[in-house]
């Protein structure tokens, strides 16, 4: 005998998706409003001078570009990481006693005698 799992009702709203223009009514909508088409990937033209750029060249490793940008993603997060605890840590050590000589144990007048 198999037992029939019962389904749980979830707060998950699932597929919530609108339906897209199709191409033949987006080209009916454009040739009849005479719309400019807007639509479409950007050139990516380089000057002759500049050669070609690493970003745009079929023949580039990419995994080294993808690399190189990762490390400048996790300095900046390491970075900022630095700074939201920077003050915590300034803050503990100011706050530890009211004098700063307070609890060493020594005093200025017993060393210098």
């Amino acid at each position: 005998m198999y037992k029939r799992k019962k389904v749980k009702p979830t707060i998950l709203a699932i597929n919530q998706s609108n339906e897209g223009e199709t191409i033949e009514k987006k080209i009916r909508r454009i040739t009849n409003n005479k719309e400019p088409i807007s639509d479409g990937a950007p050139l990516i033209f380089t000057e002759r001078k500049d050669g070609v750029q690493p970003q745009y060249d079929i023949r580039t490793d990419r995994f080294e570009l993808a690399v190189d940008a990762m490390d400048r993603v996790t300095k900046e997060n390491l970075a900022k990481r630095m700074e939201r605890m920077s003050p915590k840590s300034e803050n503990s050590k100011g706050n530890s006693g009211d004098n700063p000589g307070e609890g060493s144990g020594t005093s200025d007048t017993a060393t210098a005698a």
